[in-house]
């Protein structure tokens, strides 16, 4: 028996209203996606807009403890990393496809004439000659490492290879723009940057100002990525960059087997004993040895010790960072000339505000040079601060007032 006609229709109104409760419900759902689907990146929109869009998938009144939140909050990372990981698949592409691609200039010969009673123009000739990669090497040997960042490597995909051939990376400092001034620059990073086949040869390194802290672990891994350091510049002064401590500068000469110069140490934690500590651990190999003094002062104990433990020193530079106490200053005259008479190897000695260097112990050190003739190196002494100064040619000691 069939239903009443009015009984049919009142089901079907039913079930439409329950069909369009749930195209409501769906909708609501999918507004949120369809939002974000419909946001353009390439556009105007602002990060606040792409914020906006994302909050509103979460539940109103959501705070970052609850669940969807904490969801949402580890999601940004896995972008991050799948960003990184699509550059990685990008330069590894591009390496790879300049690796296949030969190293050729192309050179104009004529510019395009029109020939006489003739409207067209003569079409351009041009050569094109290739070069051995390590022909264009040595060319490029004649830029610094910013030059190779910003100009050379954004030229072609073979281009970009070669300027990451590891013969041009002997040094990195701030001529490579590596200053971090921006302090985006962590320990993390730096380490990353340094595991770069590019750097597998360095052999100088300065270490970028400001928020960079060593510590020997992380020196530890840095001896591990650069063996074949030779330089170690702190690249601090006394008002930024990382405040080592003896630790740490005995770190660097205990791990860097290679090393032989040690530059811009700044005694501002780092005392005489660290001093020491380091000489004696660098030994014979150390030839570049240079030393700010600030809240700590050389001491005769610390340069005794370098010119026992260093006698193969070749260059060896003091100064004071900023003013000068008498009370702090143990670093005598007498200290110096037997600096000079240990290590016959040193060739320039640079001291600024030394002040115990009296005019007496630059002539006795020129004596010794003098009556030893060969057996020293030492050919230029560079006063800075001081009544009186060391000509060269022939070595000579010269009151400034007669200059």
């Amino acid at each position: 028996m069939s239903k009443p006609p009015a009984k049919r229709a009142a089901k079907r109104k039913a079930e439409d209203a329950i069909a369009s409760a749930m195209d409501a419900s769906n909708a609501a759902r999918n507004a949120p996606n369809a939002l974000l689907a419909s946001l353009d990146l390439s556009s105007s929109i602002s990060s606040r807009n792409i914020a906006d869009a994302l909050l509103t998938l979460l539940p109103e009144g959501t705070t970052k403890q609850h669940p969807s939140a904490k969801k949402l909050a580890k999601a940004f990372p896995l972008v991050i990393a799948e960003l990184d990981n699509r550059s990685n698949i990008l330069a590894r592409k591009s390496e790879s496809e300049g690796q296949s691609a030969q190293i050729a200039f192309r050179f104009q010969l004529t510019e395009g004439v029109g020939k006489q009673g003739e409207g067209d123009p003569e079409p351009e000739q041009f050569t094109t000659i290739q070069f051995p990669e390590e022909t264009f090497v040595g060319i490029l040997k004649f830029l610094n490492g910013r030059e190779l960042v910003n100009t050379v490597s954004l030229v072609c995909k073979s281009w970009l290879v070669t300027s990451r051939i590891p013969s041009l990376w002997t040094k990195l400092d701030d001529s490579c723009g590596l200053t971090n001034k921006s302090r985006k620059l962590n320990m993390t990073t730096f380490l990353k940057l340094l595991a770069r086949p590019q750097f597998a040869f360095l052999k100088r390194i300065m270490m970028p100002h400001h928020s960079l802290q060593l510590s020997k672990t992380s020196i530890s891994k840095m001896a591990k990525l650069l063996p074949h350091l030779e330089t170690f510049e702190m690249g601090s002064t006394w008002s930024t960059g990382p405040k080592l401590k003896d630790e740490h500068i005995v770190a660097i000469a205990e791990n860097f087997t290679k090393l032989n110069a040690i530059i811009n140490i700044e005694m501002w934690h780092i005392s005489n004993t660290g001093i020491t500590n380091m000489a004696q651990a660098m030994g014979g190999k150390l030839l570049d040895l240079r030393i700010n003094g600030s809240i700590y002062y050389l001491a005769d104990s610390a340069l005794s010790a370098i010119a026992s433990s260093c006698p193969n020193l070749k260059t060896f530079q003091y100064k004071l960072s900023w003013g000068y106490s008498a009370a702090k200053d143990y670093l005598s005259g007498r200290g110096i000339v037997n600096l000079c008479a240990r290590c016959r190897h040193l060739e320039t000695l640079v001291l600024k505000d030394a002040r115990n260097l009296t005019k007496e112990h630059c002539e006795e050190i020129l004596t010794m040079i003098k009556e030893g003739d060969e057996d020293f190196a030492l050919r230029k002494i560079d006063l800075q601060g001081y009544p009186f100064s060391v000509k060269e040619h022939p070595l000579r000691v010269v009151d400034k007032e007669t200059l």
